[in-house]
């Protein structure tokens, strides 16, 4: 039996895809969220299979959430259900390290053979997709867990010592975190670093 969460903040869209699941003929144990936050300890808690991740959801605004999922949970296979439709940005979903996408304006059919294809070890997206990611997704693909969570902190505009309270770790320790991500992102100060996490964003 497979352990799915759904992370969607449309109760529609979440019962659409609770049947697609039920209509692959796969034994599933399924778990809602609506928050990000609500799919975090979801994962941490029951170590789930599968997550059907929104990328526009309160706590989730892009692709910044499917790259700390990956980061921080690399066996969870992570399909990503999406209103955008850009070729782009797919294709850093892809490179990203996730198993398939769904588009929200596919037919039922088209959901239920995606889902199947994931659950069955394949890979899952539209075939116009470009195989070329951004350079920038990439570099940002290379931070480790605790890097992605600083580099989340300071796009949010906390200091060194609000990031080492929030984070437990000591403020020399924020600082050599800091120094590895300017480096490995090839930037120079925080205003860059916050502007690469705003352009991790998916519009509506």
């Amino acid at each position: 039996m497979y352990h799915v969460v759904i992370a969607d903040d449309h109760p529609l869209f979440r019962r659409a895809l609770r049947d697609a699941l039920y209509d692959t003929g796969q034994r599933c144990d399924i778990t809602e969220c609506e928050t990000f936050d609500q799919a975090l300890e979801q994962i941490e808690a029951h170590q789930p299979d599968v997550l059907l991740l929104d990328l526009k959801m309160p706590g989730n605004s892009g692709l910044f959430g499917l790259m700390r999922l990956r980061s921080e949970y690399p066996q969870l296979a992570i399909v990503v259900v999406s209103a955008s439709e850009d070729s782009s940005i797919i294709a850093n979903i892809r490179q990203l390290g996730a198993l398939g996408f769904i588009p929200k304006s596919c037919s039922m059919e088209h959901m239920t053979e995606a889902l199947s294809r994931v659950m069955n070890g394949h890979l899952s997206f539209p075939e116009f997709v470009d195989q070329q990611s951004s350079a920038m997704t990439e570099k940002l693909a290379s931070l480790t867990p605790q890097q992605l969570r600083v580099l989340h902190l300071i796009a949010e505009g906390a200091l060194n010592k609000q990031i080492g309270y929030s984070l437990n770790i000591k403020e020399t320790t924020v600082k050599s975190h800091i120094s590895d991500i300017f480096r490995k992102l090839d930037i120079n100060n925080r205003t860059q670093a916050a502007l690469i996490v705003q352009q991790l964003d998916v519009p509506d």
